[in-house]
């Protein structure tokens, strides 16, 4: 029965049609692309709802921080992208109503920015951005972040010290009846199936880093104990399993080898796919951590016209066969129009370009598919398709 219903699952997958909406079993890996921030969306087996992180940053191009073309348009703010988006997939069981979200780290591009946005009324007294904004529209069961609720002592000399974030926390779980805790290093039972998890016992998600603290595979071990840490490197890290499929997200920590290498070798084996670290930066994906995970697939949120994100030296390193064998599919939300024009060569050999970016795990975990969706509009139509992908 699985089989024949694999097959008439990936029967609906048509070229220039909507993406067919989640089925139960399947697992859906949504990389929401606004242009403007990061944002992931997960549909797990059972379906139970998990985000992580909620980006809105770059309002206007500047500086060094070249903005690409905002998705759909300007007119759009980042937030209302990532909820129209998960409000369309979104499972009915779920009742409106997000059961996790993660917030990685407290970067703008990954939580949001009361640089650019004020609060709209006095009802919420802080900026409505990111994954406050987000919030006040769709609500949140339980956020999960790398401090809750020591956020005074934490934050870093590269932090954004937004006091929206805390402002936000404090009232939604005074008002809105949404829970907050701790990201747990060494758990595996923070992020739980809530409707029918005896249904898929293999699945689940470990959680590995947070705060510069990693999971060795028997305790959890503080590799900044000079104090040396930045807000990258504090980035919270997991390793989702279903059945033979593994997917591995890391916030920005993989610029900094103190968290990356040592999470990759704590996993210590290939995964199916990733997110990559710290948007393909120059210092990220370094060839030991790489060897570990060889990942069939590496999906990259960009937001930048710079050539440090993503780097093309280390995207045209891994898509040879330098560092691990075999072909790879890698998927960028955007690319800017400098980088296609300087780097075409490289850019070329990757799998999509452009649109939000969807990995579907078909029930059982044994098989899955890629697939890009256009970003232009609120329609979702598939662009283009990749796989059946075996798990290994």
């Amino acid at each position: 029965m699985t089989g024949l219903l694999v097959s008439l699952l990936a029967a609906a997958f048509v070229v220039g049609s909507p993406l067919p909406a989640w089925h139960e079993g399947c697992l859906d890996i949504h990389a929401i692309n606004s242009g403007r921030g990061e944002c992931t969306f997960f549909i797990l087996p059972d379906g139970t709802t998990l985000l992580v992180d909620a980006g809105e940053s770059f309002r206007t191009p500047s500086g060094k921080y070249t903005a690409v073309a905002p998705r759909p348009n300007a007119d759009v703010r980042a937030y209302e992208v990532y909820v129209e988006y998960i409000r369309h997939f979104m499972p009915r069981r779920s009742r409106g109503a997000l059961d996790y979200a993660l917030i990685t780290h407290y970067h703008s591009d990954h939580f949001g920015t009361e640089a650019e946005w004020s609060a709209p009324d006095s009802v919420r007294s802080y900026a409505l951005t990111g994954i406050s904004a987000l919030q006040a529209e769709l609500p949140i069961r339980k956020l999960i972040d790398r401090s809750y609720p020591e956020y005074d002592s934490v934050w870093l000399p590269s932090s954004s010290k937004c006091t929206f974030y805390q402002d936000f926390v404090r009232y939604a779980t005074t008002h809105d009846g949404m829970k907050a805790e701790s990201f747990r290093v060494g758990d595996s039972k923070q992020f739980k199936l809530l409707h029918r998890p005896c249904r898929y016992r293999n699945f689940r998600i470990f959680n590995y880093a947070a705060s510069g603290i990693v999971w060795d595979g028997e305790k959890a071990v503080n590799v900044y104990e000079d104090g040396d840490m930045k807000e990258n490197g504090a980035s919270c890290c997991f390793l989702l399993s279903y059945g033979d499929f593994d997917y591995y997200t890391g916030g920005d920590a993989g610029g900094n080898g103190r968290v990356a290498l040592p999470v990759a070798r704590s996993i210590g084996r290939k995964i199916e796919a990733m997110k990559a670290d710290h948007h393909f930066s120059y210092h990220c994906m370094k060839d030991e951590t790489m060897s570990i995970y060889q990942p069939r697939v590496v999906v990259t949120q960009v937001f930048t016209d710079r050539e440090i994100q993503p780097d093309y030296t280390v995207v045209d390193r891994l898509l040879s066969d330098a560092v691990y064998p075999g072909p790879k599919y890698y998927y960028f939300t955007n690319l800017g129009e400098n980088q296609l024009r300087l780097h075409g060569d490289v850019y070329g050999r990757a799998a999509g370009i452009g649109g939000h970016v969807v990995i579907r795990v078909m029930p059982g975990g044994h098989e899955y598919y890629v697939l890009v969706l256009d970003d232009t509009d609120f329609e979702y139509r598939v662009k283009s398709i990749d796989g059946p992908f075996k798990c290994e």
